[in-house]
């Protein structure tokens, strides 16, 4: 199916964030383009725009492990190179609901085989509230939470985030997002969560140097 909009992640990231990158590093690699797209109707007057990144030889009766991503930043190169299933799918959007959210993942369910029916969901930044939050209200959909960086907003969701694997990644110059992380991966190493967090070194709040093969790696590696 064809795209019928822009979504208002990929619009921010066209007017606000591409440009500054392009002119900060003029090595800028534009997203993977997508194998599949469509506009999936959740409710009347309420849907989200799917993009699916499919491994060769993708088999609709196979179990894949599924990565699900707020937006196309991160997603150079291949993000299905490893094996995975890469969906870009917001569902952590404040205009989604809980109940929304479940729509959503009953619905990928159908196109796809989630690995022991659950998913992995990841986050970057602002958007990584949305990616803790809606993981801690559906514990049962997910396996494992990535942040790039981020952290839980509130003090609830460690609890019920606790069974799934976390892993965080901040640049070691990000100092307010680099302090939460740690912080966030200190109370989940209390709670006796399997958790990691990794300082990239010199790294900022942009972690550009890691989009593609090198985020990839470390999905596979992690949660695989």
């Amino acid at each position: 199916m064809q795209k019928s909009r822009l979504s208002l992640t990929t619009l921010a990231f066209t007017v606000l964030i591409a440009p500054f990158l392009a002119a900060q590093d003029t090595q800028y690699t534009p997203a993977a383009t997508p194998d599949q797209t469509e506009v999936f109707e959740i409710s009347t007057n309420k849907s989200i725009e799917l993009d699916y990144y499919l491994p060769d030889g993708f088999d609709t009766q196979k179990p894949y492990p599924v990565m699900l991503t707020p937006g196309s930043f991160f997603l150079q190169d291949d993000p299905a190179a490893f094996g995975w299933v890469v969906v870009r799918a917001y569902i952590g959007d404040r205009r989604f609901t809980t109940k929304d959210a479940n729509i959503v993942l009953d619905h990928l369910s159908k196109v796809i085989k989630p690995r022991g029916n659950r998913f992995h969901i990841m986050g970057y930044s602002a958007n990584s509230g949305g990616t803790f939050r809606i993981a801690a209200a559906l514990p049962g959909r997910f396996a494992g939470v990535l942040t790039i960086p981020g952290y839980p907003r509130q003090r609830l969701e460690y609890e019920a985030l606790t069974r799934m694997k976390i892993r965080f990644i901040v640049g070691e110059r990000d100092g307010y997002w680099l302090r939460e992380a740690k912080k966030a991966h200190a109370q989940f190493t209390d709670l006796g969560t399997d958790t990691d967090i990794e300082i990239v070194k010199n790294g900022g709040h942009v972690l550009k140097e890691l989009a593609g093969e090198p985020l990839f790696k470390r999905i596979d590696d992690w949660f695989r």
